[in-house]
């Protein structure tokens, strides 16, 4: 029986979306009070009616799963995967959504060439990688909640966050000052899951292109 971990959060809606276009019915979960089952409808994904388990988890966690087999396969952002470096293999990109990771602050707080700057984030390692590609040094400020208020507070000049409507920004003097990358859902899986499961995932990821809903 294969394992699936889905995502709490912003994550979690247009991943339903997807495997229901796919022809999975992921939204027809039944809760038995411990465990999140789905149906399967066979063709190449099991017998149908067969049960595959559901593990609904938190978005940083979800790598960690998979990477360690306690899920077989699994859908997580793509700024969450990178921020993980947990070691999987990665078939499919699902569309993206509105959703980016990006550098934001005042109008011109990006710093000149050489100059230094403080980027507060909860994704040190992307923030790292930005930094060595950047003309600039910085000081990362890992911080968790409220991270587009760091400017406002003087806790650093930029931020590196999740950036959606970018209404908050506004509203608070701050912009965009540069998009990093889109952000989308990934479809991640175990290595060693892959090689004993191969034909139902091959299955559930051609459902998944032949659907569209890869990018």
């Amino acid at each position: 029986m294969i394992r699936l971990a889905l995502p709490k959060g912003r994550n979690l809606t247009p991943t339903l979306a997807a495997f229901r276009t796919a022809g999975v019915p992921l939204s027809g979960l039944e809760d038995n009070g411990r465990k999140l089952w789905m149906e399967l409808p066979g063709e190449g994904l099991g017998k149908e009616g067969e049960r595959l388990e559901v593990l609904i988890l938190k978005d940083k966690d979800l790598p960690l799963y998979v990477e360690y087999g306690i899920a077989d396969l699994g859908v997580v952002g793509s700024d969450v995967l990178e921020e993980s470096g947990a070691e999987l293999l990665v078939p499919l990109r699902l569309t993206e959504g509105l959703s980016r990771l990006s550098l934001i602050g005042y109008p011109g707080a990006l710093p000149e060439p050489g100059a230094q700057v403080r980027i507060a984030t909860k994704y040190p390692r992307i923030a790292r990688r930005l930094i060595a590609e950047r003309p600039w040094g910085a000081e990362v400020v890992e911080l968790s909640g409220s991270i587009e208020l760091a400017p406002m507070l003087e806790l650093a000049e930029v931020a590196l966050d999740i950036v959606q409507t970018g209404r908050t920004l506004e509203e608070n003097g701050l912009t965009e000052l540069e998009t990093v990358t889109g952000v989308a859902p990934c479809v991640v899986v175990n290595r060693a899951s892959f090689q004993r499961h191969r034909p139902e995932i091959n299955a559930l990821l051609q459902r998944m292109e032949d659907a569209g809903v890869a990018a």
